[in-house]
């Protein structure tokens, strides 16, 4: 098949038309693999490829190559093509050079195992021209990490010593200038802290090159990410400006666009932004952006006039026509988004330059994106640098117009009080009508009340609602603190106590497979007799009675049968059909849950590990039984605390622990009619059917869970709020619980809540009691002047006189009041004398 991405090396501006000029590939892209591939497969359509700037006028055609040709992607291509003016005519696709067969190439990354620093190389992720990038670990850390190697390969080698120099004395000035450019590079992108952009955590030298150490990003590639993202509706919906897949795009892209213009805003471009360049994040589902500086380690080719570009991404003032700057990343990155919505990627630019045409993506997208949207991607796809958008900014506003009100849009809800009318036109109402409306008038509406009423309030009211919000907001505070903090608490109590109980079994589990690789054990087993039984029956009773976890141990022979125990009951009896003897004799050490066994009549966990021959038969098994006393005395450790609660539930989500005995093997939520079946053949607990407590909401949180946690729940057996801590048991399936009832914990807050309220009370008797006192020396004042009002109409300028103690406002209304008193009694006097004959 043909390659769309071939390197295809041209002449620069200032030489002639070469018409042997090679197609080159370097080995590794595209594939994380260290070794040699035969030509199998075909070449990465996206690939980085060398090409040598090209004259602005110079229209050229690549003669078609040989199909059969196709070689592995992983291997170095070296391509003859017979460059041609272009003459014209309706055909207009570019053609590809023919393929010659790779010469062999040695692998030039580092062995696996390598330690560089505190890194140990695990194993190649690609290898490209300029470079390997290994997965390796840091072993301080226990962290996986990504590093890139500086390895130029047309102009270096690996010597025998893992030391990389140039391979040729008029290659070491440019394998130099490429070292200090991917320092720099590295120093650079070490500086950025953006979730968007790979992030550098050191670099160093080593070997005669250097190494960048990145954050090693689990994910896939934006290609095939949004290969899978086909299902989504494309069409808006009614009355909606752009469909799934576009919101989709935008949701994702918004964060990558503040990344990138991060990036230029420090000085520094990309230069090979396409879908394979771009990773999503597991993790979070975030568009990462990878391999910086990759096209622009154009100093390390052995050709001094090649640049580095991947067809169809890159804008073309990469190929050595104009000036590069933040337009030349949007090029590539509006290229892939033309490619995520036309499913091919645009014509390279050189093709576009000599007069191949490019399909808008306002015409292919019609109908399935919003026109702003297509028609900024057309924008950012113009040939020419000037006349696209400068920054990112400037393109994100277009490009991004049709979704600026739903990005951050919340609606608040208005409501609006109901008028009511007092009069229902019904006509003239009753008299004990009248009186119910007035003393509702009265109660109800505050402009009717008493000034003494309206003053208590309002000091009331003034004084105690502050009180009231901070004491609450306090309070709500507090009593999440205090639960955030409790449930830490018995999260972190579960969390040590089921280490604990993972470390009896552990240390359990060693001495059964202690006892299965005893020498003399084996000897004895494989000839059973007197001989040495008496000594192995006193050694085992010896480690049974030194060990008090221990209930018994056990020798078993192919058969089943009790050969040797330290419970003599268990003599000769035949325990053949137990899971733990049958996984035991296959060849494979078992350890069962808690089982309350017929025979011992007690609950206990069987630990079983296979007895073999010098010459590697199964001769038979021992069998170590620990007491289920010994987790019970590690969990009711707990218990130092009265309020908390601890509990154990088997991988089926049975209690096999509990301080109340009538909980014990009842599951948290119904099983299955599978594991009900398994358990009552299995006769684990000696029942034919295990009861449900209904606590689905606690089952839900713990069963199936890796890691430590806490859950808030309604607990239907208390039918109180609770709270519980739980953690696995490591190397088994047990979940060890801790947890308390809301109340007990809440008591000091509910203490709390107690005194506030009756501080509220206290307080608030306290100010209306000061409340009625300042409202009293407002309405004494008051009502004087209103009863000295009266007095005056009447003409008693005796009784209208005001008594005025007080300097305030009323104080000095009450002196005016009282002047007017007197000149309205000398007014009456002197016309009473002009009266008299």
């Amino acid at each position: 098949m043909d390659d769309p991405d071939a390197t295809v090396i041209r002449p620069t501006p200032t030489q002639a038309v070469d018409p042997d000029a090679t197609v080159r590939r370097p080995p590794g892209a595209g594939k994380a693999n260290d070794a040699t591939h035969e030509p199998s497969e075909p070449v990465e359509r996206d690939a980085t490829t060398v090409v040598k700037p090209r004259r602005a006028d110079a229209t050229t055609r690549v003669l078609p190559r040989d199909a059969a040709d196709d070689v592995d992607s992983d291997a170095t291509v070296i391509r003859n093509t017979v460059v041609r003016p272009y003459t014209g005519g309706a055909d207009r696709t570019v053609q590809r050079g023919t393929t010659l067969r790779p010469l062999p190439h040695k692998s030039l990354a580092l062995s696996k195992g390598l330690r560089l620093h505190e890194y140990r190389i695990e194993r190649v992720l690609g290898q490209g021209g300029f470079g390997i990038t290994y997965l390796a670990t840091d072993v301080n850390l226990d962290a996986q990490v990504a590093i890139k190697e500086y390895l130029p390969e047309e102009i270096a080698f690996r010597a025998s010593d893992r030391s990389v120099s140039p391979n040729a004395s008029q290659h070491r000035d440019r394998y130099q200038q490429g070292l200090e450019n991917f320092l720099t590079e590295a120093r650079t992108l070490a500086s950025f802290r953006h979730p968007n952009i790979v992030r550098v955590a050191r670099f160093f030298e080593a070997h005669s090159t250097a190494y960048m150490v990145l954050e090693y990003e689990r994910g896939r590639s934006f290609k095939k990410w949004w290969l899978r993202q086909r299902h989504l509706p494309q069409t808006p919906a009614p009355g909606a400006q752009a469909g799934q897949g576009e919101r989709l795009l935008v949701e994702r892209l918004q964060p990558l666009l503040d990344g990138l213009s991060v990036v230029h805003a420090a000085g520094y471009l990309h230069r090979d932004i396409k879908p394979d360049n771009i990773q999503v994040r597991d993790e979070d589902g975030r568009l990462v952006l990878l391999d910086f500086g990759s096209a622009g380690q154009t100093v390390a080719l052995a050709d001094q006039d090649a640049v580095v570009v991947t067809p169809g991404y890159a804008p073309v003032e990469q190929y050595g026509i104009g000036e590069q700057g933040a337009w030349t990343d949007i090029y590539a990155m509006a290229a892939t988004l033309y490619w995520a919505v036309t499913g091919s990627k645009p014509p390279d630019a050189e093709a576009r330059a000599s007069g191949i045409s490019l399909p808008p993506a306002a015409e292919l997208g019609k109908g399935r994106y919003g026109r702003a949207f297509l028609d900024a991607i057309d924008w950012a796809l113009l040939m020419d640098p000037a006349q696209r958008p400068q920054s990112v900014e400037q393109w994100r506003t277009k490009l991004l117009a049709d979704h600026v009100n739903s990005l951050d849009l919340s609606e608040a809800l208005r409501h609006e009080e109901s008028r009511f009318e007092a009069d229902d036109g019904s006509g003239a109402p009753a008299a004990w009508q009248l009186r119910w409306r007035q003393v509702r008038r009265r109660v109800l509406s505050p402009a009717a009340w008493p000034m003494a009423a309206k003053l208590a309030v309002a000091t009331l009211v003034t004084a105690l609602l502050p009180m009231l919000i901070t004491g609450l907001y306090n309070l709500n505070g507090a009593q999440a603190a205090l639960q955030d903090a409790q449930l830490g608490k018995t999260e972190q109590l579960a969390r040590s106590t089921a280490g604990r109980v993972g470390q009896l079994l552990a240390s359990s589990g060693r001495l059964a497979r202690g006892l299965g690789d005893d020498a003399e054990l084996t000897h004895w087993l494989a000839a059973p007799g007197e001989a040495g039984f008496g000594a192995l029956q006193q050694r085992l009773q010896a480690l049974a009675g030194a060990n008090p976890d221990i209930q018994f141990v056990m020798v078993m022979d192919a058969a089943g049968k009790v050969r040797i125990s330290t419970d003599p009951e268990l003599l000769n009896r035949n325990f053949g059909f137990r899971d733990y003897f049958k996984q035991a004799m296959a060849g494979h050490g078992y350890s069962t849950g808690i089982v309350v066994g017929a025979a011992a009549g007690s609950a206990g966990v069987f630990f079983a590990e296979p007895v073999r021959d010098n010459s590697g038969p199964v001769l038979g098994a021992v069998v170590l039984r620990v007491k289920a006393s010994a987790f019970d005395t590690i969990l009711d450790d707990v218990r130092h605390d009265a309020q908390l609660t601890p509990f154990m539930v088997d991988a089926d989500g049975v209690l096999v622990h509990h301080p109340r005995a009538d909980l014990m093997y009842r599951s948290l939520m119904p099983l299955t009619v599978q594991q009900q079946q398994r358990i009552k053949a299995d006769q684990r607990f000696r029942r034919d059917r295990v009861e449900s407590l209904g606590e689905s909401a606690l089952a839900g949180a713990m069963l199936g869970q890796r890691a430590a946690g806490h859950v808030v729940y309604r607990s239907v057996i208390s039918g109180v709020d609770e709270i519980a801590g739980f953690a696995p048991v490591p190397g088994h399936g047990w979940m060890v619980g801790v947890s308390q009832t809301r109340e007990t914990f809440e008591q000091p807050i509910t203490r709390l809540l107690t005194h506030l309220q009756l501080s509220l009370a206290l307080v608030g008797l306290l100010f209306v009691g000061l409340g009625l006192r300042f409202a009293r020396s407002v309405v004494r004042p008051v009502r004087a002047l209103t009863a000295g009002a009266h007095a005056l109409k009447s003409g008693q300028f005796e009784q209208a006189y005001v008594d005025v103690k007080g300097r305030d406002e009323l104080g000095q209304l009450a002196r005016t009041f009282n002047v007017m008193v007197d000149v309205l009694r000398q007014r009456e006097r002197e016309r009473a004398t002009r009266r008299k004959p």
